[in-house]
């Protein structure tokens, strides 16, 4: 079970201004009030962002939301902080998968949220990009196939990428937290695919033609603050988990991570550090990830067959 413990009433005084503090984080030791919460969890984005240089003064930003709460606040804060760069545009988007029962409240989050900010919500479904939706696949799947992460890892990549280019923007920006990078992190380690830490987070100025380039700004943001930050602000985000997590190696890794950030504050911020130097190490090595195009799509791939269509042909076959 996560240990969350957002707890919205402490009995002490804001470590930056005094007034009484609603909420404790505990990696950085600060008692906050809710107007602290706010503006530190803000300028923590901004100093993510800066020191990446994620963004220029007139980027168009699709904003991958998916109704939950890592992307509502990742939305609301960009919103926030692209409001000083007027040349600047805001675009959120949403890939609907196909999980019925779930998929559509969480359509109506990213709505709300979207209408609250005057931003116009963009849809692109599974259904319509590949034929499929999520839950036709894994109806289509044999028995020793993979889980429907997997898949739904690979064509949400895949279905972003497009909906980035269908709007002419210069940036994706995802909502991937503290935990999220930590977890990632870990698990490449423990299946002995540390150079993918690398790759999976080229900085923008590398990125691969035919790609348009990823962002993650909150991942100095942790759980915690994610929750808090969406509680204190009311934003609207849809709050179950989707009915196929339960297959994810990754919440394994999960539980580990949050036992230990329990125990030793920090634990996570260090493990992203560390992501951080491997990555550092992988780019400064001469070898280099070589790509061509798919055979099938045409799309930029390392392999002669592109993942997107060597999954697809598993699901007709």
């Amino acid at each position: 079970m996560e240990r969350l413990r957002v707890v919205m009433s402490i009995q002490s005084g804001c470590s930056k201004c005094g007034k009484p503090a609603v909420y404790l984080r505990r990696y950085t030791s600060e008692y906050l009030c809710g107007t602290c919460l706010v503006q530190t969890t803000i300028d923590r984005v901004r100093k993510t962002i800066n020191r990446h240089k994620m963004l220029t003064d007139n980027d168009r930003i699709a904003v991958a939301i998916s109704g939950g709460k890592d992307s509502a606040v990742l939305l609301h804060i960009l919103y926030t902080i692209e409001s000083a760069y007027p040349n600047s545009e805001i675009v959120p988007v949403t890939i609907d998968e196909g999980i019925q029962g779930y998929r559509d409240e969480a359509l109506e989050s990213a709505r709300a949220l979207s209408r609250s900010l005057d931003l116009t919500l963009e849809v692109l479904s599974f259904k319509e990009l590949l034929g499929y939706s999520l839950d036709g696949i894994v109806k289509r799947r044999s028995s020793n196939a993979l889980g429907a992460c997997s898949y739904c890892g690979v064509f949400r990549r895949r279905a972003l990428n497009i909906a980035a280019k269908n709007i002419g923007a210069d940036v994706i920006a995802t909502g991937h937290n503290l935990d999220d990078e930590a977890q990632t992190i870990f698990m490449n380690i423990l299946r002995g695919d540390s150079a993918r830490i690398a790759r999976t987070n080229v900085p923008r100025e590398l990125s691969v033609d035919g790609f348009v380039p990823r962002i993650k700004p909150i991942t100095e943001i942790s759980e915690r603050d994610v929750v808090a930050y969406a509680h204190y602000l009311k934003l609207p985000y849809h709050d179950f988990p989707c009915p196929y997590a339960e297959e994810a190696y990754r919440n394994d890794v999960r539980s580990f991570l949050n036992e230990m950030e329990y125990r030793r504050p920090g634990t996570l911020l260090a493990t992203l550090r560390s992501g951080e130097s491997m990555t550092m190490a992988y780019r400064q090595a001469p070898t280099t990830w070589e790509f061509t195009n798919c055979e099938k799509c045409n799309t930029p791939s390392p392999s002669k067959i592109c993942k997107v269509c060597e999954l697809l042909e598993s699901i007709r076959s």
